[in-house]
């Protein structure tokens, strides 16, 4: 991930990785299944496989505010050199954007439920709300793999939807989690909490609305 050069030198301590094939295959890995993404993909399918056009507002509503929205901030404060880079891989600089993500999933859900919105949008707004939640809070003291947590917390959405159809998604788990321990951005243990977390968190909204 692109480090922000107005940052000064002493403070880039993002890991620097070979630029051998198996580092770069991991990058790609872990853009691919940057959260961000997982989430807007996982948008666009409901919005697909549910043709109505309510389906189609609300989760292009849930893309701008629960999705868009954070993404936008973090490229903000990565052009004010507020953060190291857009992984944000130092601890202490992912307080304001995990505040930010949890304001924008609790009005995303509120809005969501307050309109009888589809309701696997509303599974997962409130996902997002406790997955987010956690994963600030276990910040406060030690990281923890926000991309693990997606991964395996929209595998588990898709078993819970799609039974044994879905056992193939959770194969993601594994690979996302290689690709951030081998770049160095998270430990194994970091990969594991965050992959454990995300499949509670959408298991618990998907168990308190369905």
């Amino acid at each position: 991930m692109e480090i922000n050069p107005s940052i000064h030198v002493s403070e880039q301590i993002v890991p620097i990785v070979p630029q051998r094939w198996h580092y770069r295959l991991a990058e790609w890995i872990s853009r691919l299944f940057s959260p961000p993404l997982v989430a807007a993909v996982a948008l666009m399918t409901i919005a697909l496989t549910d043709s109505s056009r309510a389906a189609i507002g609300w989760s292009l509503l849930t893309l701008f505010l629960m999705i868009l929205t954070p993404a936008a901030y973090l490229v903000y404060l990565h052009k004010r050199g507020q953060i190291t880079d857009l992984d944000v891989y130092v601890r202490q600089q992912r307080i304001r954007p995990y505040l930010l993500s949890i304001a924008c999933s609790l009005v995303t859900f509120g809005m969501l439920h307050q309109s009888y919105a589809p309701v696997l949008l509303q599974v997962i707004a409130a996902a997002a709300t406790f997955e987010t939640s956690g994963l600030f809070l276990v910040n406060l003291k030690w990281k923890i793999s926000a991309h693990a947590a997606a991964a395996a917390g929209f595998s588990s959405l898709g078993f819970w939807v799609g039974g044994g159809l879905a056992v193939p998604m959770l194969i993601f788990i594994p690979l996302v989690a290689w690709s951030r321990v081998h770049l160095k951005r998270h430990t194994l243990y970091q990969t594991i909490a965050g992959s454990l977390w995300g499949m509670i968190s959408f298991t618990l909204a998907f168990w308190l609305l369905r």
